[in-house]
């Protein structure tokens, strides 16, 4: 049956969530796209970021991220605290079938800047694809990596929550 409350509930719902697009989109300010000579893609992965030094990764400082956006020449990531290292090792793991191995890109970190809620972003301009595999320097980030695979199951949210916190309901 026909509702004028729930229509009413609805057409809220949706034009606070179109106003929230037409504030957010594009991911990039326009005075800054025109600077950009590359195209960025909005995608969301998670990936593994790594402080890079004396030719290798440093297994020690590293954070899990999420991608805001690609662009053929680096990537846009989203962080939950500020991170500082002049040169960075991305790692991205795709599903199987598409890619057995993990993709590992070594970049400069270029802007980082507060979002608010104690969430930044960070860019990354990669400079050589660093190679896959975890054989010789990337052999102490496998266990980082292997958290990254992704998972084909579905799951709702509440199941989501009981099987981190052990109860299911």
């Amino acid at each position: 049956m026909y509702s004028f409350e729930t229509r009413h509930k609805s057409t809220a719902v949706q034009s606070r969530i179109r106003r929230l697009l037409d504030l957010t989109i594009p991911n990039i300010s326009h005075e800054l796209r025109t600077e950009r000579t590359e195209d960025r893609y909005n995608r969301l992965i998670p990936a593994l970021l790594c402080a890079w030094e004396r030719d290798q990764p440093v297994a020690d400082s590293y954070a899990f991220v999420v991608t805001k956006d690609i662009s053929s020449e680096g990537v846009g990531l989203v962080l939950s605290q500020p991170y500082r290292a002049d040169e960075v090792l991305v790692a991205f793991c795709l599903p199987d079938g598409v890619a057995e191995e993990p993709w590992f890109f070594r970049g400069r970190a270029q802007s980082l800047r507060k979002v608010g809620a104690g969430f930044w972003t960070l860019g990354v301009q990669f400079i050589e694809y660093a190679g896959s595999g975890y054989s010789g320097k990337f052999a102490r980030l496998s266990s980082l990596v292997d958290q990254l695979r992704p998972s084909s199951n579905l799951i709702s949210p509440t199941a989501a929550i009981a099987t981190e916190t052990g109860r299911i309901r």
